[in-house]
Order: C-alpha cells, then sequence, then structure tokens
C-alpha cells in the first residue's frame, strides 16, 4: 500500500501560503469596505485586519514569513510606482519652489524629531530612523481627498501636492540610508567593546563603486529604454510592454540590491527612467491594480505583525507620540512653506494637511527594524509607531475638510519678505489657465481622428490627441502636438490628458468595445464634458448613450444616408451632365 502521508504534508505547507493570502485580502477587502462605507481611509482598514486576524489576536495567520516576502515585492513596486510618476518637466519649470517646501520641511522634522524621540527612550540612531520615518506624509490619502474635494488646482493643492512629491523623493534616501545608520550602530558597540572599527576608507571605496555603477545604469537605460519600449509597444495588446517593464523594474531593484544599495532605489530609478518615455502614462495605468493589490497585501503584513496587547498597555505613549509627530509637522511643514512665500492661510492649511504620518512611514520603519536598529525593543516600537500612524491617519479626513478652520488663526499674520518664492509657481499656473480655447480630447488618431482633429484645432480649439499606434505618436509628438501613448479606457491615461477639464471627448477609434468602456470612464471623471462617439452599428448606439455619450454617429446608418443623397443628387442630375459623379466618403 502506498503512504500517501508525505505528499499530503507537503501539499498541506504549499497551500498554507496560499491559506494565509486568502485570509489576508478577504480580510482586507471586508474591513475596507467598512472603512469605505464610514468614508474611512482603507489603510487603517488593511492594518485592523492584519492585526485582528494575526498570531497575536485570532490567530488565523501564524507563519507571515511568505507574506513578508510579497510585502517586500509590494515595496519594490511602490517606488517603482514613484519614479514613474515623477515628470522631469516639473523638476525643470517653477515647480522647484514647491518643491522646496517638502525638502525642507522633511529635513527639519527629522532633524527636530530625533531628540523627541530620544526622550521615549531610544538610542540616537533609533531616534534618527523613527522621525525620519514619521517625517513622512500620506501621498495615498492626501491626494485622493484632494482630487474628490476638486482642490489639487488651487495653490494649497499645489503645494501640498509638491510636498507630498519631495517626500516621496524623499523615501528613497531614506531607505538608503537605514544601512548606513545600522553600520553607525554597529560601530558604536565596537567601540565600547573595544574593537577595531570598520574602515572609512572600505566603506568609501565601496559607495564609490555602487554610485558609479548606478550612474553607469542610468546612462545606459536613458539610451537603450526607449528603443525597447517602442519595439515593445508595437504589441498592439500592450501585454509585452507590461511584461518587459515590470522585468526592467525587477531587473533594475535586483542589480543595486547586488550592489549592496536598496533594491527599493533600483526599482525607483527604473522608474523615473521609464518615465522619461511616451509610455510612462499607459504603463502607470497597467501597474497600477497590482500595485494597490500589493499594497493591501503590504498593510495587511505589517498588521499581522502588531501586538494588540503592547498598544493598548502602551496607549499612552501612542496618543503622546500622535501629538508629537502632528506638531512639529505641522510647525515645520507650515512655517517652511510661509517663509518661501505662500499666505500664511495657505501654509496653515497645508500644514493641517500634511501633518499625518503616512504609508511610507510604515516602509522606513519596518527597513530600519530589518536592520536591526530598534534592538530588543523592536516588537513594542513598531507597535507604536503603527498605532500612531493608524490614528493620524484615522482623522485626517476631517482635518483636511476643516483645514481652513483650523488654520483659521493665520489671516492675520503678515506675508513672508520671500514671497515671491512661492508665487512664481501661482504665476506660472494663472498663465497657463490664461489659455481660453476650448480644450478637446481625441482618441485615436486614425483617418477620422485626424481630419477631426485638423478641423477643430483651425477652428481654435486645443487639441490632445490619445493614440496606442508607437510610430504616431512620435511623429505628431515631432510636430509640436500634444500627444499622449495609451489606451483611452486606462484611467491614469484619462488623468494625464486632464479628462476632468475637458469641454469635449470624441472617440473616433473603431472598437465599439473600447468606446463603451471610455464613455462610461470619461463621465464618471467628467460630468460635464461633451462626449461624441463612433460605433459600427445601430445597436452600439443604444449603449453609448446609455453610459454617457452625449451623441453618437453610426457608421452603417452614416453610409446609408450618404449613399441615398449621393444617388439622389446622381439622378437629379440625369437631365444634365452626370459624367462627374460624386465620391462616397462614408469610410472617413
Amino acid at each position: 500500500m502506498v503512504d500517501l502521508s508525505p505528499t499530503l504534508a507537503a501539499a498541506a505547507a504549499d497551500g498554507g501560503v496560499m491559506v494565509g493570502l486568502l485570509i489576508i485580502l478577504a480580510t482586507a477587502a471586508v474591513v475596507s469596505l467598512v472603512f469605505r462605507r464610514l468614508k474611512i481611509a482603507t489603510i487603517p482598514g488593511y492594518l485592523i485586519a492584519g492585526a485582528i486576524f494575526g498570531p497575536n489576536a485570532v490567530g488565523l495567520v501564524q507563519d507571515s514569513a511568505s507574506v513578508d516576502a510579497i510585502s517586500h515585492v509590494a515595496i519594490v513596486l511602490l517606488m517603482f510606482g514613484i519614479g514613474m510618476h515623477l515628470d522631469r518637466r516639473d523638476l525643470r519649470s517653477g515647480f522647484v519652489p514647491i518643491l522646496a517646501v517638502g525638502m525642507i520641511s522633511t529635513l527639519l522634522t527629522a532633524m527636530f524629531g530625533t531628540p523627541i524621540a530620544m526622550l521615549f527612550g531610544l538610542t540616537p540612531t533609533a531616534a534618527a530612523a523613527v522621525a525620519i520615518a514619521m517625517s513622512m506624509s500620506s501621498t495615498a490619502v492626501v491626494l485622493r481627498i484632494l482630487q474628490q474635494r476638486r482642490e489639487l488646482r488651487q495653490l494649497h493643492g499645489r503645494i501640498s501636492f509638491g510636498t507630498l512629491l519631495s517626500q516621496d523623493l524623499a523615501v528613497v534616501a531614506a531607505i538608503a540610508f537605514m544601512p548606513v545608520l545600522a553600520r553607525l550602530a554597529e560601530s558604536g558597540v565596537q567601540l565600547e567593546e573595544g574593537a577595531e572599527p570598520t574602515s572609512v576608507l572600505r566603506i568609501s571605496a565601496s559607495a564609490l563603486v555602487s554610485i558609479g555603477a548606478v550612474g553607469l545604469m542610468i546612462i545606459v537605460g536613458n539610451y537603450a529604454l526607449p528603443k525597447v519600449l517602442a519595439e515593445a509597444a508595437k504589441d498592439t495588446s500592450h501585454e509585452l510592454l507590461l511584461v518587459c517593464s515590470a522585468a526592467i523594474g525587477l531587473g533594475a531593484a535586483v542589480l543595486t540590491g547586488a550592489l549592496g544599495l536598496s533594491p527599493e532605489l533600483g526599482a525607483f530609478l527604473a522608474g523615473f527612467l521609464l518615465a522619461g518615455t511616451p509610455f510612462k502614462h499607459q504603463l502607470s495605468g497597467q501597474i497600477g491594480p497590482m500595485r494597490d493589490l500589493f499594497m493591501a497585501v503590504f498593510f495587511t503584513a505589517v498588521g499581522l505583525g502588531l501586538d494588540l496587547g503592547v498598544m493598548i498597555e502602551l496607549w499612552w505613549v501612542v496618543l503622546l507620540g500622535v501629538f508629537a509627530v502632528m506638531s512639529l509637522k505641522s510647525l515645520t511643514i507650515g512655517i517652511t512653506a510661509w517663509v518661501l512665500g505662500a499666505p500664511p492661510i495657505v501654509a496653515g492649511v497645508v500644514a493641517v494637511s500634511l501633518a499625518q504620518a503616512g504609508e511610507f512611514s510604515l516602509v522606513i520603519a519596518g527597513v530600519a527594524d530589518a536592520n536591526g536598529l530598534f534592538g530588543e525593543q523592536a516588537d513594542r516600537v513598531m507597535a507604536i509607531l503603527i498605532g500612531i500612524v493608524f490614528i493620524s491617519l484615522l482623522v485626517t479626513p476631517s482635518m483636511i475638510s476643516r483645514a481652513k478652520f483650523i488654520a483659521g488663526f493665520t489671516v492675520g499674520f503678515p506675508r513672508s519678505p520671500l514671497r515671491r518664492g512661492v508665487v512664481i509657481s501661482q504665476d506660472s499656473q494663472t498663465e497657463g489657465e490664461a489659455d481660453t480655447r476650448k480644450r478637446v480630447v481625441v482618441a485615436g488618431f486614425g483617418p477620422v481622428g485626424r481630419v477631426v482633429a485638423d478641423k477643430l484645432a483651425q477652428a481654435g480649439c486645443r487639441i490632445t490627441i490619445v493614440e496606442i499606434n508607437p510610430e504616431t505618436v512620435r511623429k505628431q509628438s515631432s510636430i509640436g502636438r500634444r500627444v499622449i501613448f495609451g489606451d483611452i479606457t486606462n484611467e491614469e491615461v484619462l488623468h494625464s490628458a486632464d479628462i476632468s477639464e475637458a469641454d469635449a471627448v470624441l472617440l473616433t477609434m473603431p472598437d465599439d468595445e473600447a468606446v463603451l468602456r471610455a464613455t462610461k470612464h470619461i463621465r464618471e471623471l467628467n460630468t460635464t464634458a461633451y462626449i461624441a462617439a463612433r460605433t459600427h452599428y445601430l445597436s452600439g448606439a443604444f449603449l453609448a448613450k446609455e453610459v454617457g455619450a452625449n451623441i453618437v454617429t453610426v457608421e452603417e446608418m452614416a453610409t446609408a444616408n450618404t449613399m441615398a443623397d449621393q444617388v439622389q443628387q446622381l439622378l437629379e442630375s440625369m437631365d444634365g451632365e452626370p459624367d462627374d459623379e460624386p465620391v462616397s466618403q462614408a469610410s472617413s
């Protein structure tokens, strides 16, 4: 008789990862649905799901090692996404003063936060790691709220966005700095034990080699990536484009890891290089859902490590930490924005909006913990930090909705002597908004789209073209037209085309299914835009009208009407000279 017990045991072991992931995703989904119904940010929901069903509470998930590996991939994807969202034009334009608000305030928060963290009993290196982690605000929560409130285009929204972008850039440096802090901590221990410290010369040489290798990677990437992606983009399904970009991102992460740097730095650099190609909008939309899925796994995995008993025992430390973090960040961000030129009330609103700790606070804290910076107190420190992030994110929506009221006391404050610093960006925005031409998005630049775009451009409209043919994108860009590579059904592509501000959208591509999906997404993002669609059949016109199209041109009806008109003209001219017969242009 065959003994199947080893096989069954192996299957159970393999299935443990699947069961763990199933529990994590299912509980995260349920808790997040409840939080969304209560209009609360979903990230705290992921943390709660992990804490409840982790080994320190209900215990449905006992071994989180496999989930931790997946969550590490999630961090890499997050950093890859940050790199892809950077626009090099912003870094070269008047947006720089706003970025300076974020850079300076983040440095000040980390600098003043270190001695405050030491008051809680942490070592200098551990306190520095905590201060750096807590200096990060929540990009995911704040931007979502500002978008819902339609405040991103206002001055406080622009400064908030620039500050968050600066902090996202600082995350890369912070993660790379954690191993350095760990070495400093080890050097201190070695000196106390009388051992010989690590050679400064050897560390410097290793750093120079790593920096040189990263520089070479950037140079090669700038030259090779556009050509590789242009070839991959010829696949109309865009599957090859996604596979190539994911391989590039993970490959860069592996390469920088082999060089002794953080894999997250490599992923960020790969995303930043891809952001310089015409394919960034399409790629960002394709990777977005996968990144969001891994993000849910990451925060739930963080919650798995949370000891609710410790957090309840140290509740007063958590509340004190929330007060310290939000007070310090409000002061540093508000004062920095005011000094660099923001009006006092605007600086106050930005300070209140960005006072919370964010998702990357947990990422940096996790890297610090992995490098041993928290020592034997790691469980207690992580429980307190997770509690601070959880509570600060929980109160963020209500704080942003009341930001102007909370910052009302700044109305009587004088303007900064350096007020031109941020107003430069405000002025550039005003100049851009002075363009009173009607904004029209044309999706598809085939024969129909080309004729429509040309006629509307001659009529004085401001045209944005969305096209999936890379050669067409290259040619139209070379003659100065605003062209975005991507699928119009991709939400990230729609945002890149500024669909929320469009006066009209013309869907000219010969794909009824894509027209229906695009019409639905566009109407959700812009309730007032005039949507003109093209379909092959009359049944498609009814469906397009149902999902939001204002007018639908049906090719079979247009062909019938054109043929009838031309035959009628021919018959009426039979008595005359019927030699010059009209040519049907219905196919156009």
